[in-house]
């Protein structure tokens, strides 16, 4: 999944008065049963968890209830290095590890010191007789520096040799990296995105699943051949769920991975993606915030809202041109 974002009319949107405390569960009900048949599922967690006084844009800090919610829906790891992972300082950084660890959501990009870094870094999961390794970087973190002690994963050459270099000695089937980079709202890879997948490559990724730009761009997969092993990149996923409305920004995509092994060999046995799209109507004077398998309502004609079942068809059809013409190998999932 791509951006987990928190504006402060979504913070709004969560107090549940009857519980008097945040509830997000709302957020994920209709894509929870995808999130959850996944074996691991990972997602961007663009806010810190700095506590109070909770902010939204430029500088995020949002309520603990958040990752409560993830993980109701079934999401296994958390990507915490963007660039808006130093927006609350030190407190941000370490807070943020904090809770994530203390309500058990496994985690990867920041660190409280380098120690943590140099035990939890690459993050390893063991599932069903798969062994696989996780990066996490960002471009940068808004021109706020990383507060001393701290450990921020920046894609710098040195750091990524070193990174990779200890994945590939963890001895895992694959390694997968995960990364905030690319220029917002832009459609395409530029060249920085280019140039950083193939150093990554070069030096040992298998997987590569972008973010950052705010909008959806193509996804890649290129079979092995004589000169170079299976590689797949997912150049942005674009905003599982955020404020923001303008076309392309309204929603994102779910991208799936599937691997087989045989004979000690893994590899991609199938890839596919589902179209998320954020509906947000009004309900008792708030935005309410609902992530939605788009595929799914945009046959439904009981779709509550005339002009929001048009705004979610546009996303769809200029999602679906894009990764039309420009997805190698990976189609749309078949909707359930």
């Amino acid at each position: 999944m791509g951006d987990i974002m928190q504006h402060m009319p979504q913070v709004d949107a969560a107090w549940n008065n009857e519980k008097q405390q945040y509830d997000y569960d709302s957020c994920f009900s209709f894509v929870c049963s995808i999130i959850s048949d996944a074996d691991i599922a990972v997602a961007n967690l663009e806010t810190t968890l700095a506590g109070k006084p909770y902010s939204g844009y430029p500088a995020f800090s949002s309520p603990d209830e958040l990752v409560t919610g993830l993980i109701h829906a079934g999401v296994d790891i958390a990507g915490t290095a963007n660039n808006h992972c130093c927006d609350r300082g030190k407190t941000g950084i370490e807070r943020t590890v904090f809770i994530l660890d203390s309500l058990g959501l496994r985690h990867m990009g920041t660190y409280t010191n380098e120690n943590e870094y140099s035990n939890n870094n690459p993050l390893i999961i063991n599932k069903k007789g798969f062994r696989l390794a996780f990066l996490n970087y960002t471009y940068g973190t808004n021109g706020i520096p990383v507060p001393k002690g701290n450990v921020v994963s920046l894609i710098e050459n040195d750091r990524m040799l070193h990174d990779l270099q200890a994945a590939r000695d963890s001895q895992p089937d694959k390694i997968v990296v995960f990364i905030h980079w690319g220029e917002e709202y832009q459609r395409v890879p530029n060249a920085f995105q280019q140039e950083t997948a193939k150093f990554l490559f070069d030096n040992g990724a298998d997987y590569i699943i972008g973010s950052h730009p705010h909008v959806i761009q193509p996804m890649e997969w290129h079979k092995a051949d004589s000169l170079q092993k299976e590689r797949i990149v997912v150049w942005s996923l674009g905003n599982y769920i955020s404020n923001q409305r303008n076309r392309y920004t309204d929603g994102g995509a779910m991208f799936s991975l599937t691997l087989r092994k045989a004979f000690g060999k893994t590899s991609v046995a199938g890839a596919s993606y589902h179209l998320t799209w954020v509906y947000n109507p009004v309900s008792e004077g708030r935005r309410q915030y609902y992530i939605l398998p788009a595929a799914k309502f945009e046959n439904d004609t009981l779709f509550p809202d005339g002009n929001a079942a048009a705004a979610m068809m546009n996303f769809l059809d200029d999602s679906r041109k894009l990764l039309g013409e420009r997805n190698i190998g990976i189609g749309e999932a078949l909707t359930k």
